[in-house]
């Protein structure tokens, strides 16, 4: 049956062992997978032996990532699991090979950290898979508007008034008179009478204020991504598929 060999660089050997669990996990066999580190003598020839599967300057940029202590994983699998073992490498935390190339150029600027361009290569086919992505906008779902409004109305209290009424009083009395009793005399007594005196005043009996209150909701997005695969078949002189 024809393989492909699957490999993806990682900057934390945990994570290329994990890795390698969960491809044989996944049913792949012991045998066809392989961690590769500087810190092994007998991974250099198997890091030379790759110039077979990798094109330069990838094999390059590769080895280089193990020697700054990267770990690679290879994968030899069959036609049909090549999506599914790239799909557990990527899910691992690998290096992004591309970016990684850069670092890599820092610390040794002899490496050529230029990836096989599979625009320009004809002999490269790209393996394009669509991830949804999430992102977050502010919309207004509606506002609170508070505003003072003036109005008016009848309010009755009670009062207790005071009336004063003069009155005239007499009694009968008998005694002598006094000597100065014809002297004329003039006696006055006031009335004062009480009226309602009104005055108002303003006092703060409520405040208002607006205030906002954030519920954090979950909502799960369902969505429709496509993947482009690379298949690989192999033809006889007469354009025929063997195998």
């Amino acid at each position: 049956m024809a393989t492909r060999t699957v490999i993806g660089l990682f900057a934390e050997n945990s994570h290329a062992a994990k890795t390698l669990e969960d491809l044989a996990a996944a049913g792949l066999h012991r045998d066809a997978l392989d961690l590769l580190s500087a810190d092994d003598a007998s991974d250099a020839p198997k890091l030379r032996a790759l110039a077979d599967l990798v094109p330069e300057p990838d094999l390059s940029i590769y080895v280089e990532g193990v020697r700054q202590g990267g770990t690679l994983l290879t994968a030899q699998v069959p036609l049909d699991r090549e999506a599914r073992a790239a799909e557990i490498i990527g899910a691992n935390t690998p290096v992004n090979i591309r970016e990684h190339a850069v670092t890599l150029k820092a610390r040794n600027p002899e490496l050529k950290a230029e990836l096989i361009d599979a625009k320009r290569d004809p002999n490269v086919l790209e393996v394009v898979e669509e991830f949804v992505e999430l992102g977050k906008e502010k919309v207004e779902a509606g506002r609170m508007r508070i505003y003072n409004v003036v109005s008016e109305s009848k309010v009755s209290k009670s009062i207790d008034l005071v009336d004063e009424t003069v009155t005239v009083q007499r009694r009968a009395v008998d005694r002598p008179a006094l000597e100065d009793a014809f002297k004329e005399r003039v006696f006055e007594l006031s009335e004062f009478d009480e009226r309602a005196l009104v005055s108002k005043r303003a006092q703060v009996v409520e405040e208002v204020n607006l205030a906002k209150l954030a519920e954090t909701k979950g909502q799960t997005v369902t969505e429709t991504v496509r993947r482009s695969d690379v298949r690989v078949d192999r033809v006889d002189a007469d354009g025929k598929v063997i195998g």
